[in-house]
């Protein structure tokens, strides 16, 4: 396989490998048994394709003996025309790509009209706890409607601790924007964003994500033969998530409204078992 991957290097662009400057090493000790083919890196025993210039690597800042990755796996054959089902591995592994704890989120890289699309590691100081500090998973989300048009960015937040990756937080949707138009001009569209600050110390010594959140409406229509648009803020709120039973969830008070984009809290992103 390292002779594959190799292979494959040189003929890829370099800024296809850009997100992970480890990513042959890495893929090779991670997935031993990966065969190299047309499509990609293929994963025996689970048809299952790795794309080398999607999986994302990051050198860990609190913990610099470490690195941190992130790789998507996607069904080598759709079942269905219209959608794509596909995971993606969360890894902490030493400055060599040596894999020393691994967490399959099943689900996450799910295509149908709404897109997955890229990801990135967070390393900001998420001080959930004293002595423990989380790493982030951004991904991002877009639709295919043009008439209708959607995208979304989320954060995930994990914990390595006594050899464990654990998710603490469920994609909490950091800028989302919807609406709906003619395909030309007129239309509107809404888009939500939403900053993470820590808050008190909870349960188990657990500190409180204090979310500020900021919306603007968008909306446009022909003028004679031009098209202007005209921008008003939204309403501002500030919600508060409090660690529980192994999450961070809302607290008291807080009952996101499903199908309300300025309520709705977390990703479409449906990932199966804990």
């Amino acid at each position: 396989m390292k002779l594959a991957l190799a292979a494959l290097a040189l003929l890829l662009p370099a800024q296809a490998l850009a997100q992970c400057a480890i990513t042959e090493p890495l893929l090779a000790q991670a997935y031993p048994n990966g065969q190299q083919s047309e499509n990609g890196v293929l994963v025996k025993g689970g048809g299952r394709t790795i794309q080398p210039r999607d999986v994302v690597c990051k050198p860990w800042p609190w913990r610099p003996e470490l690195m941190l990755a992130a790789v998507p796996l996607v069904e080598t054959k759709s079942a269905a025309a219209d959608e794509t089902k596909g995971d993606v591995e969360i890894l902490v592994t030493d400055p060599d790509g040596k894999p020393l704890a691994r967490r399959l989120e099943r689900g996450m890289a799910f295509s149908d009209a709404i897109q997955f699309g890229e990801m990135s590691l967070d390393t900001a100081r998420y001080d959930v706890r004293d002595g423990l500090r989380a790493f982030g998973l951004r991904t991002a989300q877009y639709g295919s409607s043009r008439v209708n048009p959607y995208m979304e960015r989320s954060l995930w937040l994990y914990t390595f601790d006594k050899g464990r990756i654990e998710r603490v937080l469920d994609g909490l949707i950091v800028e989302r924007s919807n609406g709906e138009n003619n395909g030309a001009c007129e239309g509107e569209i809404t888009t939500v964003k939403r900053t993470i600050g820590l808050g008190r110390k909870g349960k188990q010594g657990y500190r409180d994500l204090n979310v500020e959140q900021t919306a603007t409406h968008e909306t446009s229509k022909m003028v004679g033969d031009e098209c202007l648009t005209d921008e008003r803020p939204g309403k501002t709120a500030k919600i508060d998530l409090t660690f529980d039973k192994g999450r961070y969830r809302p607290g008291t008070g807080t009952k996101p409204r499903s199908g309300d984009i300025e309520k709705d809290l977390f990703s479409l992103i449906q990932i199966k078992g804990r």
